[in-house]
């Protein structure tokens, strides 16, 4: 599987000219290293048809006539041209083209002509009687009579709709091509960037047999200056339904409205400190501004896994993932924050993770992150 995502598997089937059962082939994904088997979409099966006519055997008399027979019994008196024709039309009625242009006789006819021309006209509308049962049972042997294969699942798509701004609904198609015959349950994912009040988790959508249905999510507007974001949805696959390889998720855009804050003088300046805890408790970090101000100074703060650190602590085992907003009234020059710290029971070396600021009001970042250590208590 490149990293496109996915591949397709072609496997060959041999055509023949046995009429047998329609049939299928699957596919199941085997366990392996690297990734795991879906629990519902682990194995696909494909419908193979059997496009070869029935052959029906007619259940001749012991005593049937052959073409072979008939043609010596016509060849016999070549001058007597109603004798000929009559034997042509027994030759045709079993499948012996003869060219002369007579019509195939039927066994009703051929046991009619037996009073008249003898026991052999038995025989013959005897074999003929066996032949017809046949073309009774199925009137054209040849023709593509089979059921038709049961109708492809229809493929959902999504397409986004046009960007927005925030406090707007962002609306997406969701699409089922070919339409479904009855409505049909999707469903699908909201994720979202950006803090805009998405509500993401799972929806189910119901597309109708037109087709086609609109989804909207709704964001909320705020007066905070922050970065655009999005609100994405994915279609999840489901019963009744397959997902498409190339337009299975759609993304719109979520524009900012909000007016920047106001540049913070250059000589006021935000730094974090290093600190460190036990395990099992709290750290806490300190904050300060390089000077008081006159005017109310913001700035948010996130614990964050330090990757490049060793040894390093996991977000959510060894500590809260955390975040926060600290205000400086004017006048105020220090602030703390505390993370908390989870505790184990076997002997580690201490373990380190950083606390980064963000989004400055009033003042700028002079120094935006600080090394946080757990101290192991065991």
């Amino acid at each position: 599987v490149p990293a496109a995502g996915d591949v397709t598997l072609a496997v060959a089937t041999v055509g023949d000219g046995v009429d047998e059962p329609d049939g299928a082939v699957t596919a199941a994904v085997s366990a392996g290293g690297g990734y795991t088997v879906s629990a519902s979409r682990g194995s696909a099966a494909v419908r193979v048809a059997d496009d070869d006519s029935a052959v029906c055997v007619p259940q001749l008399p012991t005593d049937a006539v052959t073409a072979a027979e008939v043609t010596g019994w016509r060849d016999r008196f070549p001058g007597d041209t109603e004798r000929v024709a009559r034997w042509n039309q027994v030759l045709e009625a079993l499948g012996t083209g003869t060219g002369s242009g007579q019509a195939a006789i039927t066994a009703a006819q051929a046991q009619a002509k037996a009073a008249t021309f003898g026991a052999r006209w038995d025989r013959v509308a005897r074999t003929l009687q066996a032949h017809e049962a046949c073309n009774d049972a199925d009137p054209d042997p040849d023709a593509d009579d089979d059921p038709p294969p049961p109708p492809p699942p229809p493929t959902v798509s999504v397409t986004a709709g046009s960007g927005v701004t925030e406090g707007s609904a962002a609306t997406f198609t969701v699409s089922a091509s070919p339409a479904p015959s009855s409505p049909l349950s999707v469903d699908v994912s909201v994720a979202a960037s950006g803090s805009y009040g998405v509500a993401a988790g799972t929806r189910t959508v119901t597309v109708p047999v037109s087709g086609s249905a609109t989804l909207s999510v709704a964001t909320s507007g705020d007066s905070t200056d922050e970065p655009n974001g999005s609100v994405t949805v994915t279609v999840a696959g489901g019963t009744g339904y397959t997902v498409s390889q190339t337009d299975g998720a759609a993304t719109v855009s979520v524009a900012d409205d909000d007016d920047p804050p106001p540049s913070p003088p250059a000589s006021v300046t935000i730094s974090i400190e290093d600190a460190s805890g036990v395990e099992g408790l709290w750290v806490t970090f300190k904050v300060t501004l390089s000077q008081a101000a006159d005017h109310q100074v913001k700035v948010r703060w996130e614990s964050d896994n330090a990757y490049d650190l060793d040894p390093y602590a996991i977000a959510g085992d060894e500590f809260w993932h955390m975040n926060g907003t600290l205000t400086f009234a004017p006048g105020q020059t220090e602030k703390t924050a505390s993370v908390y710290l989870n505790d184990d029971s076997h002997a580690e070396a201490d373990e380190v993770f950083r606390v980064r600021l963000s989004s400055p009001e009033g003042a700028t970042i002079a120094d935006g992150e600080a090394v946080m250590t757990i101290t192991d208590n065991d």
